[in-house]
């Protein structure tokens, strides 16, 4: 008699990310630590000679300083919502918040530009080393330069465990690479749930059907699958944009657009070919027109049959200049666009403890209450330098908390645990990348009273499907108009387009 031994294959986990060490004293900032120590230098050369104003001068310093020191569990501080909050009352006050476009707007030309951000690009086409047409944005202001690939992803149906970690595998080697391109400030993952309007499936039936082969039941069963089979099915797209800096490498020369051009086109070929061994199936750049209707439907959704439509015909002809939406109006909760209204939330903290690498399936899927869903997944990858000394530093910094620590010496040695496994990952040829999530659900608006009952629901669903990721997605209150921005395939790296940049950001 024998007896078989079956071999379990254990499933890999993920994980060990965390937040950037950010100095400063205690929960202060760098900023807030600097100003407290000016504030006691003062106080220190006021005092003997006057002890009223140096307790006024410490009366002040403790108000400005002490909402810097309380945090929620994302890491912000009460100075940062207060300012939040205030900014957002100053440009409603303004009208920021309330954007038109067209004949009949003040925009140069009546054009149909973007808002925002986005406002002040241009878009070009190019052709790459294979002879592949791709459109390259221009952000003139930041002067970024975005490309933009469409992948059709495999999924994780009917697929081997093995097969899925070598995936996962390829997409950690493909994330050190990024740390290598030559001036690559960050590149973004979308991926991009909608209904489907059911063209392609007609357009398909229609090239295969013969008028004197088919029999009449044939054609009556090939009629109801036209009518039957679109109704409620969702359309999965992935892309994937960079973002590269003009500045060059050597002497930060601003490179002109024909010379981004050419390093787009140097560099997609390769891009590309990696992507594959991610699971990503076959990827391709973006045309000017497959971008500019990808970003005309997801600010006016209920056009996308129409665009499907076109598509068929040779396409729709859209150019740059008229993607953006005829008006919107951006409240603190929500984000209203041609008629549709959306909700975006970021991601406020990364999963706690390990996960598996179905840990987004949920957040990913589509969902009834949502017509239109896009996550995006933003990385930006530190150069091999940079990686050493971060983690070097942050070892260090963690090893100070315990011997800091007065009470909970447990989670600063736990911290400090991983800190050093970060260090000897990166030692070992890891790359260090910071990432964060931007997801937006767009539903209908038609004017009718059950417009709200819908957001309601999609803000529901986007909560249920967000449980199972362990990731805790916080609404863009007040930043919703540049949240559903962000969310686009773009590549529009929010904190390069700030105006202050801190340690860390």
């Amino acid at each position: 008699m024998s007896t078989d031994t079956v071999s379990e294959v254990k499933e890999r986990t993920y994980g060990n990310w965390r937040r950037p060490y950010k100095p400063g004293l205690g929960k202060l900032g760098l900023g807030p630590t600097l100003g407290l120590f000016l504030l006691l230098a003062i106080v220190a050369v006021v005092g003997p000679q006057n002890m009223t104003a140096a307790g006024i001068l410490l009366a002040i310093g403790f108000v400005l300083l002490a909402p810097t020191a309380i945090r929620d569990r994302y890491g912000r501080h009460l100075g940062e919502r207060l300012n939040a909050r205030v900014s957002w009352m100053v440009g409603v006050a303004r009208g920021q918040n309330i954007y038109q476009s067209g004949p009949f707007s003040r925009v140069p030309g009546g054009k149909f530009l973007l808002p925002g951000l986005a406002s002040d690009t241009d878009a070009y086409e190019g052709q790459d080393g294979l002879g592949r047409p791709f459109v390259m944005l221009h952000f003139r202001k930041a002067n970024h330069y975005t490309t933009v690939v469409q992948c059709n992803a495999q999924g994780g149906s009917l697929v081997d465990k093995q097969d899925t970690d070598t995936w996962v595998a390829n997409w950690g080697d493909y994330m050190r690479r990024m740390g290598n391109e030559p001036s690559l400030l960050g590149y973004q993952v979308v991926v991009e749930t909608a209904p489907d309007s059911g063209e392609r499936l007609r357009r398909e039936i229609e090239t295969q059907r013969t008028n004197h082969a088919s029999s009449p039941f044939a054609n009556s069963v090939m009629g109801s699958v036209e009518q039957i089979y679109p109704t409620g099915s969702p359309t999965v797209r992935t892309f994937v944009a960079y973002c590269y800096d003009a500045a060059s490498n050597l002497g930060k020369r601003t490179r002109a657009p024909e010379e981004m051009g050419v390093l787009m086109a140097q560099r997609l070929p390769q891009l590309t070919e990696w992507l594959a061994a991610t699971g990503a199936g076959v990827a391709r750049p973006l045309t000017q027109m497959e971008l500019a209707e990808t970003v005309r439907m997801a600010f006016e959704p209920a056009i996308a049959p129409l665009i499907d439509k076109a598509r068929g015909n040779g396409g729709s002809g859209l150019t740059w200049d008229k993607v953006g939406p005829t008006m919107h109006h951006a409240s603190w909760r929500d984000y209203r666009h041609d008629g549709a209204r959306s909700i975006s939330w970021v991601m406020g903290e990364a999963p706690r403890g390990e996960v598996f690498s179905s840990v987004l399936s949920d957040l990913l899927r589509p969902h009834p209450a949502i017509n239109r869903k896009r996550v995006s997944i933003y990385y930006r990858p530190h150069s091999p330098a940079e990686a050493a000394g971060l983690v070097e530093s942050d070892s260090r910094a963690a090893g100070a908390g315990v011997d800091a620590a007065r009470s909970d010496k447990s989670r600063k040695r736990a911290e400090l645990r991983s800190a050093q496994r970060a260090a000897q990952e990166e030692a070992e040829g890891a790359g260090l990348t910071r990432f964060g999530i931007v997801a937006t659900a767009t539903v209908a608006d038609d004017g009718g009273e059950d417009d709200s009952d819908r957001l309601a629901l999609a803000d529901t669903a986007m909560e249920n499907l967000s449980a199972p990721s362990r990731i805790a997605l916080r609404r863009a209150y007040g930043s919703q108009d540049t949240a559903f921005l962000a969310a686009l395939p773009l590549g529009v790296i929010l904190p390069e387009h700030v105006a202050l940049k801190l340690p860390n950001d």
